[in-house]
């Protein structure tokens, strides 16, 4: 978009010294109106009709009304070699008459079938007559005969001239100017709408994809006719290119309020601002089939467009004060302060043109700065709504993922309290009643803890150091001291403050006694829980033991592991992938001697705090 405005400007200077030695001269002419189209050229060269000075003219055009324009050739110099090209406003319905071939007049206006005349080129509101010169010699007066239906204008508005080359094919330096802005906003609603489809993508929410649609809209309809692009899509069927245009119109409305009863989720928080905005949809799609039928039966209403829209704009307004008065959230605001800037600007366009100005084609510059206003503000209102929804999905993940750890860390439990009881029920088949009872008095307060540590997600690292004593003292309870064990703070870390996942040790320390401690037949059974810091978010803890290694127990065939992992392992590395740990959380060192012997395990668990 930026080298395309550059562009522009360098070639300001060069097309305003290749248009100025191009030949160009103003015409002179009178206006004779009648509402009688039945008459000819020989009716209207009575001596008794009387052509004025357009600036007679004080009321506007009327749909009704046919226009002789009589332009002064007398003082015209006429180029002899080429064309020349009659520059005049583009009416909608019209005749050119040079006097003795007036037997089939060619057509001029836009709407008419087989029209001489090209609308010039990114200027809606002037077109072009190629006249070969010989038509023109020796002739004092040259005569139009025009009908306006499509919009009211004063006739002192005409303007007519000759050129020796085409203006479609030299641009001035105000056209350069005016393509400067519509290449700025064209390429703000692009920007916009590419937002709204990513974010749509992104989010799933159907209020950007309609942000996105109404940009586009709109961005057309400014713009349209003014680049061309109806011309290029409908050829030179001009009754199709307005239709469509003013047709864009009620689609933006409808886009419009589809995207607020969206945005604001107005069922739910404003009833009657729903019903308001499906009201205006409901006359917006009967407006475009109302369009569509008079295009089909060569009817014309659009004269009254803009007093609808008009009136569309200043009943917007107490709408929206009254959703500033009741607004439930900061959506509202956006939407008000949004769409008061749009309706501001285009009822600035309606009452601040020019009274020469009838297709506002001067003010347009007012429609573009309140559209631009407005999509700046909704970029912003919709960047903070993307990012609650970004937010709230990010709270609903974390909330399963916190889920998801309790009904991992559940898996746990009972296949601890199954062990548990299993102890217990084994002094109490051997009939070892005092040691049934310290351990069922131990692991009745390891299972408080538990219960009451439950509820939270993660607890401080003392106390689950505490639960790991606790359960430490069971099993060697449980296996008549068989094992030694240490556990070991280092001073860098402070285990008062540091909350860390709940029971996520237990299954490795599980692991190192029943696995690689108790298989051991001779040797010191030692385990050894050493705590550090790794860095600052990342704590280390070794889960250290003497017993017989891996290797050993897989040759040996032990049939509490053969060839798989217990389940508490499994479930606690998961665990800790969910914590979108980035390093890996879990490494097994198999230690050995100096002649390769196995000399226990060594688990390293790398754990988020």
């Amino acid at each position: 978009m930026i080298l395309q405005i550059l562009i522009i400007f360098l070639c300001i200077k060069t097309n305003a010294q290749s248009t100025s030695n191009v030949f160009s001269q103003s015409l002179n002419f009178s206006v004779y109106k009648t509402e009688d189209d039945t008459q000819t050229l020989e009716d209207i060269l009575d001596s008794s009709r009387k052509f004025q000075s357009p600036d007679n003219f004080a009321k506007k055009t009327d749909t009704e009304d046919v226009y002789w324009i009589r332009l002064d050739l007398k003082e015209l110099e006429i180029p002899q070699e080429n064309n020349v090209f009659l520059r005049h406003n583009s009416f909608d319905y019209g005749e050119i008459y040079f006097l003795n071939e007036n037997s089939n007049p060619p057509k001029i206006g836009l709407f008419d079938q087989n029209s001489i005349s090209k609308r010039i080129k990114y200027d809606n509101y002037y077109s072009e007559i190629p006249i070969a010169p010989s038509k023109l010699k020796d002739k004092e007066f040259l005569y139009l005969k025009v009908q306006r239906v499509t919009f009211f204008e004063l006739i002192e508005n005409w303007d007519f001239s000759f050129s020796k080359s085409s203006n479609d094919t030299s641009l001035s330096e105000k056209v350069m100017q005016d393509l400067s802005l519509y290449y700025i906003f064209i390429g703000i609603c692009i920007i916009a709408s590419l937002w709204g489809l990513s974010f749509f993508l992104m989010l799933k929410k159907p209020e950007f994809l309609f942000y996105a649609i109404y940009t586009a809209t709109i961005c057309l309809y400014v713009c349209g006719n003014k680049m061309g692009l109806y011309q290029y899509v409908f050829s030179n069927n001009y009754t199709l290119q307005y239709w469509v245009s003013y047709s864009m119109l009620f689609v933006i409305q409808i886009m419009y309020c589809i995207y607020l009863i969206k945005y604001l989720r107005s069922k739910e928080n404003y009833p009657l601002f729903h019903f308001l905005m499906t009201s205006v949809i409901v006359l917006n799609i009967t407006s475009i089939i109302l369009t569509i039928l008079f295009y089909f039966s060569n009817g014309y209403i659009s004269i009254y467009f803009n007093l609808i829209y008009t009136t569309y704009y200043l009943a917007t307004i107490p709408v929206l004060i009254y959703l500033f008065i009741i607004a439930k959230n900061a959506l509202a605001y956006f939407v008000f302060f949004a769409t008061l800037f749009l309706c501001i600007f285009c009822l600035g366009r309606t009452f601040l043109a020019s009274p020469k100005d009838g297709l506002y084609l001067n003010s347009i510059h007012y429609v573009i700065i309140g559209a631009t206003i407005e999509i700046v503000i909704f970029l912003f209102g919709l960047n903070y709504t993307a990012r609650i929804q970004l937010l709230e999905q990010f709270k609903l993940k974390e909330v399963a993922h916190l889920n998801e750890a309790k009904a991992l860390r559940a898996q746990i439990s009972p296949h601890f309290i199954f062990n548990s009881l299993g102890s217990i029920q084994n002094f109490i088949t051997r009939k070892e009643s005092v040691s049934a009872l310290k351990y069922l008095s131990k692991f009745s307060r390891l299972m408080r803890n538990v219960l009451e540590s439950s509820i939270e997600n993660k607890v401080v690292l003392t106390e689950e150091i505490k639960m790991l004593k606790d359960y430490l003292e069971l099993e060697s309870l449980r296996f008549s001291n068989v094992f030694s064990y240490a556990i070991t703070i280092d001073d860098e870390l402070d285990e008062h403050s540091i909350e860390v996942p709940f029971m996520i040790l237990q299954p490795f320390v599980e692991n190192a006694i029943i696995h690689g401690l108790l298989p051991k037949s001779e040797g010191d059974k030692i385990l050894n829980i050493n705590f550090k810091m790794e860095s600052e978010d990342i704590a280390i803890c070794e889960v250290d033991d003497t017993g017989v290694g891996r290797k050993s127990t897989v040759k040996e065939g032990y049939a509490q592991i053969k060839e798989k992992q217990s389940r508490g392992i499994e479930v606690t590395k998961q665990r800790l992938e969910n914590l979108k740990m980035t390093a890996e959380p879990i490494k097994i060192v198999d230690k050995t001697d100096e002649e390769g012997n196995p000399t226990g395990t060594k688990v390293i668990i790398k754990i988020p705090i």
